[in-house]
């Protein structure tokens, strides 16, 4: 049984809003269409306040390049500014230049993370079990007292 609106027809989807009735409106003409452009595409989480796509694609390749400079963090941050691009599919026209250095950077930041928490983890569980008699030697709490040099302290 199927539940009918007050003054919706029955072809037109049932819900709380009736759609708009289109009768005696004039279609808008091919010019008309053109007059109006399609809203502007940005490829920065910052929308209009951020870079134009063409300063963006300089940035998005410097970001991605001195992430590999010992500064992975920068990956994070090209994915977390271009966000937009990121979230674009990757056959967008937009962001065709763009797309594969936020692509890779994320891809870049997941093996690090991934990476880093693999070694702390290692550090954390493991400890003295797992390294044996060499963990003191590894550890860097205790250099203080190796060097000497925290007699003054108490």
């Amino acid at each position: 049984m199927e539940a009918r609106v007050a003054g919706v027809p029955g072809d037109e989807e049932s819900g709380l809003l009736p759609r708009p009735s289109t009768a005696g409106r004039r279609q808008p003409t091919a010019a008309a269409r053109r007059a109006h452009p399609p809203p502007p595409v940005w490829a920065t989480v910052d929308g209009p306040l951020g870079l134009p796509l063409e300063e963006a694609e300089g940035h998005a390749r410097r970001f991605f390049l001195w992430g590999f400079a010992c500064l992975p963090f920068l990956w994070a941050i090209n994915c977390c500014y271009f966000w937009p691009v990121l979230r674009s599919p990757s056959s967008s026209d937009a962001f065709s230049r763009i797309h594969p250095y936020v692509l890779r950077s994320a891809v870049g930041f997941t093996i690090f993370s991934v990476v880093l928490l693999t070694w702390a983890t290692t550090f954390i569980i493991g400890g003295e079990r797992l390294f044996g008699p060499g963990w003191n030697d590894l550890v860097m709490y205790n250099v203080a007292d190796k060097l000497g040099i925290s007699g003054f302290m108490g």
